[in-house]
């Protein structure tokens, strides 16, 4: 018992020992000893240890976990469970649990949430962006978009679907988020996995399209998103996989990679991805005049579009303020101070980078 004790103690003392470097070493410590050096080594390990694996890790994750839970179970003295003496060694167990996820969410990828800000390393001042010029980057991104469209289908008037995505997604998808981050001066080591995940819906029900799971290293998305959602969604949770926390950094780098990509459907779908978060903050303003401006455009992307609504639609929420409540907190608390908002900082994001002198696909066509 004393023995199993001590090993309660152990678990309570490295969570606890977690949250203490978490919240307590400088960003600069972190990004140095741990973003570029400890967790380089913890990807290539989960890499090349249970990466190579023909099914999503997350599946054999809680079956373990639930035999755990079982075994535990079917081991507890359920005749004694409520005699007061026993109340600490329950709330021992507890505190030991909750120290061991702890523990291994920082060790394995939490502590990158206190790393050096992202937009510190690059010099991106995010500004609020005029209406005005809202209007402007709508309209030739969307120029950028219906081009890259004729080169996936040339007049096609109706939806994209699963059949133009390419067999190798995930590979050219990791790819180009890989060469994106070493552009950035970020370090990409191991191969982080892109995975789908079935039942349909699993995410979406909760209103997200994805997850990246710490606890296996590995980046998921639900398998119910349409054909032309899949690519943005797995790109930015590949970032995750690299030591990225701040969702709006995340879509922002999914975006370039989505630009980057060789594949002409990929290119496509990441524009759609960024089109609707631009397209979302036009309309937040000028409402009537975007639907104006969007029953101008052809027939084949408002196919698309409609296709991704109604596939969503599929999927109605499940308890989504809570859900938003909870995600926001938990967010916060790890320093992103926008929490959930942070996810449409792309449309900043993208000006200031282009505002930076970087190209857009248009202009390094021309």
């Amino acid at each position: 018992m004393k023995g199993t004790s001590f090993g309660k103690w152990i678990w309570i003392f490295l969570g606890a020992l977690s949250l203490i470097i978490r919240y307590t070493v400088s960003a600069t410590s972190i990004e140095q000893y741990y973003s570029r050096g400890l967790f380089l080594w913890v990807r290539r390990i989960i890499d090349a240890g249970l990466g190579w694996l023909p099914f999503p890790l997350i599946y054999l994750f809680f079956f373990l976990l639930i035999v755990w839970l079982v075994r535990s179970l079917m081991k507890t003295d359920w005749n004694n469970f409520f005699q007061w003496g026993r109340v600490g060694q329950h709330l021992l167990s507890i505190a030991a649990f909750l120290g061991g996820v702890a523990f291994f969410f920082f060790f394995l990828w939490g502590f990158n949430y206190g790393r050096i800000p992202f937009t510190k390393q690059l010099s991106l001042k995010l500004e609020p962006i005029p209406i005005d010029t809202l209007r402007e980057r709508l309209s030739y991104k969307t120029e950028e978009l219906l081009l890259l469209r004729e080169q996936v289908a040339a007049q096609r008037a109706t939806a994209l679907d699963a059949s133009f995505q390419p067999a190798n997604m995930e590979h050219l998808i990791r790819e180009s988020v890989v060469q994106s981050l070493k552009e950035l001066n970020y370090p990409t080591a191991g191969r982080v996995r892109g995975r789908v995940l079935k039942p349909k819906g699993v995410f979406l029900r909760f209103s997200s399209a994805g997850l990246y799971w710490p606890f296996v290293g590995e980046g998921n998305i639900d398998g119910g998103l349409h054909a032309l959602q899949q690519p943005f969604t797995m790109a930015h949770e590949i970032a995750h996989g690299y030591g990225i926390t701040n969702e709006g950094i995340c879509n922002f780098i999914a975006y370039l990679a989505c630009q980057k990509s060789s594949n002409a459907f990929i290119k496509y779908a990441g524009a759609v991805s960024y089109w609707r978060y631009l397209a979302g903050a036009y309309q937040q303003h000028k409402n009537k005049e975007y639907w104006s401006f969007r029953d101008q455009l052809p027939k084949g992307f408002l196919a698309d579009m409609d296709a991704i609504n109604n596939t969503l639609r599929q999927y109605p929420d499940i308890m989504p303020r809570f859900r938003n409540f909870a995600y926001d907190k938990y967010l916060k608390s790890q320093g992103i101070s926008e929490g959930l908002q942070s996810y449409s900082q792309i449309v900043m994001l993208v000006e200031a980078w282009e505002r930076r002198g970087e190209k857009s696909i248009l202009r390094s066509a021309n």
